[in-house]
């Protein structure tokens, strides 16, 4: 039995995206590769990013359009005595779903666009509100200032680990183990390893 399991469900792959705060773009010129963690937001099928108008993330785009971006929501590690009592460090891993999107990079010039981006993200990681909408006149200088730039999906690709290779001993005492430390994100995973043994 697989390890990992492939995800092909898409609205499960949004749910990663629309959950992630931020993620990893990684970049690539003269055959030197160079990765960055990143806040982002999906729009309309699209990955924005936004920051300085200079920099070494401008000058890799410029020079290549091509990148990768990755996302991983984390839950719980498993020590390797969560899965068996020999002593065998090999069974400690730990759980969780990701998503990985190939594609090439564009420069958004639009200023509509650009705020209704900008906007997009302030909704994703202020869900509260309590803020003035980025379409009003007082954001123009700021978001003219502001460099954005967006990811065009031409692969996506999700996987999880959920414990699909357990046999039914570790499965047990690794659930045990997950009971016993109690914590949220325990209680979480417990729930996807028991959804993905169905």
């Amino acid at each position: 039995m697989k390890k990992t399991v492939s995800i092909t469900d898409q609205e499960l792959i949004q749910n990663i995206l629309d959950e992630a705060e931020y993620g990893t773009l990684a970049l690539c010129s003269d055959n030197k590769p160079y990765s960055v963690p990143i806040n982002f937001v999906e729009v309309e099928g699209e990955i924005y990013f936004h920051g300085a108008k200079k920099g070494k993330k401008i000058s890799l785009i410029k020079d290549n359009t091509f990148a990768s971006f990755s996302v991983v929501e984390s839950f719980s590690l498993l020590p390797s005595y969560f899965s068996n009592d020999k002593g065998n460090a090999c069974p400690a891993t730990h759980l969780y779903k990701s998503v990985i999107i190939d594609g090439s990079m564009k420069f958004v010039e639009d200023y509509d666009e650009k705020a209704k981006a900008l906007e997009a993200l302030m909704q994703k990681l202020q869900k509260e509100g309590k803020y003035i909408p980025l379409n009003h006149e007082m954001y123009k200088k700021a978001i003219n200032a502001t460099a954005l730039y967006k990811l065009t999906p031409e692969q996506t690709t999700g996987k999880c680990k959920f414990g699909q290779g357990f046999n039914q001993e570790r499965y047990e005492r690794v659930s045990e183990h997950l009971k016993q430390r109690g914590t949220p994100k325990d209680l979480a995973t417990l729930k996807l390893i028991n959804e993905y043994r169905k």
